[in-house]
């Protein structure tokens, strides 16, 4: 059936249908469109004319208020809009006067799946919420997005890439880059897990993973980095710290941050990690951090109420310069001898595997003996971990398994066919 607009297809949609949105005549841009979506089971999906292509959603000159029936994104998924999927759009230009204008929103809905799209210049990428003593927004997932250069001059260092709340969510295979003045993931959720991602130039940290009362200051409020290329921008003039784990309000974070088969490369000498919460502690296995040179790194600090003793970790390894508090030294936690332990391959271009010969190959804890916590109710059988990595754009490859994993998020690279 064809509808005139998108939001005419939205008004006739029924649960488990499908709306299935073309490309305008050149290319051109949807413009304002407002989708307030309250329908179970639903999917929106671009169908552009080229693979790789992405429909158009241009929200300039429209007011994304959140006021009454006037959505706070160009698509927002509402309460009971749980199950819904989001795929093959770009989705630009929503902005409003609060300066949280968000390309996607899902407000308190379940099970969202955001999919194969591209977020950027949006006062906010990606916003969420919702409450875990309700089971609200849970098992959200954002797969295989570019979500970059989101943010607001007017009101600097309080719009991200992606604002998220609720009970969990789960980015996979993401690039996540260039916030405008804020962070790269910003979450307050119950239990996050970013894996396979690139997330890299923030304007301010990588990841700022906060409290929230009622979501962060029960227990097992965890957050999961696995597998992940994290990059801190040089020369920035935000905040230079890489991962914050913790606290900005009132509320606890009762949880624990488990690094998994991370690479992070950082020129500044703030700390990696930053816990800053009394329940806050951290498992630490298999990671390479670098600094390409520059020396005296700090790789966690504590404030607030967190205590070094609840700092856990192996099989990690460190450029020169960086310290080890005596929770991690020893543990085969290794700091190399030399920069030129480890090497990249085209780093200009985002390429961070190891190249043969590197210090860091075939030294990493066996992968049967890796786990993490998975999200309230996801239904998965983790069984023994079977590793991934980033491959670009917005992908995974798999990763051979054996004893001896390579340290970090990237194997030797594959032959050039």
């Amino acid at each position: 059936m064809a509808f005139s607009g998108i939001e005419e297809a939205l008004a006739q949609a029924k649960t488990g249908d499908t709306i299935r949105v073309h490309p305008l005549p050149e290319g051109k841009s949807y413009r304002k469109v407002a989708l307030m979506v309250r329908t179970a089971n639903l999917t929106l999906q671009g169908v552009p004319e080229k693979k790789g292509d992405r429909i158009r959603l241009d929200g300039a000159g429209y007011d994304y208020s959140g006021a009454g029936p006037v959505p706070r994104a160009i698509i927002q998924f509402n309460a009971r809009a749980d199950g819904c999927v989001l795929e093959g759009f770009e989705l630009f230009n929503a902005h409003n006067d609060s300066n949280n204008g968000a390309g996607v929103r899902i407000n308190a809905a379940n099970g969202v799946t955001i999919r194969s799209c591209d977020i950027h210049d949006n006062d906010m990428g990606i916003m969420s919420n919702g409450k875990l003593s309700e089971g609200t927004g849970a098992l959200q997932r954002i797969e295989f997005c570019r979500i970059h250069s989101n943010g607001s001059l007017k009101d600097p260092g309080y719009n991200h890439n992606l604002y998220l709340g609720g009970t969990s969510a789960i980015l996979h295979a993401c690039e996540v880059f260039g916030s405008l003045t804020g962070h790269n993931v910003k979450s307050r959720a119950h239990y996050n897990r970013v894996e396979y991602c690139y997330v890299h130039d923030s304007a301010n940290r990588e990841f700022d993973l906060v409290d929230e009362k009622g979501n962060t200051d029960v227990p097992e409020s965890h957050a999961v980095l696995l597998g992940n290329i994290i990059v801190k921008k040089p020369d920035m003039t935000g905040n230079k710290g890489g991962i914050h784990f913790g606290k900005d309000g009132a509320a606890d974070h009762r949880g624990t941050i488990y690094l998994i088969q991370n690479t992070i490369i950082t020129p500044y000498q703030m700390p990696v990690l930053d816990l800053s919460a009394a329940g806050a502690g951290a498992a630490i296995v298999n990671n390479l951090f670098w600094d390409l040179g520059s020396g005296n790194h700090v790789l966690v600090a504590v404030r607030n109420g967190a205590e070094m003793r609840n700092i856990s970790g192996n099989h990690n390894f460190l450029a020169p310069g960086f310290s080890l508090t005596d929770t991690l030294k020893g543990n085969q936690n290794v700091i190399a001898p030399k920069p030129e332990a480890v090497t990249f391959a085209e780093p200009p271009k985002g390429v961070w595997h190891l190249r043969a010969g590197d210090a860091a190959i075939g030294t990493g804890l066996p992968w049967a003996k890796l786990s993490f916590p998975l999200a309230p109710g996801e239904n998965v059988s983790q069984g023994p971990l079977k590793l991934f990595e980033y491959s670009a754009p917005c992908g995974v490859a798999p990763r051979s398994d054996g004893d001896k994993p390579s340290l970090g998020a990237s194997e030797i690279p594959p032959p050039k066919q």
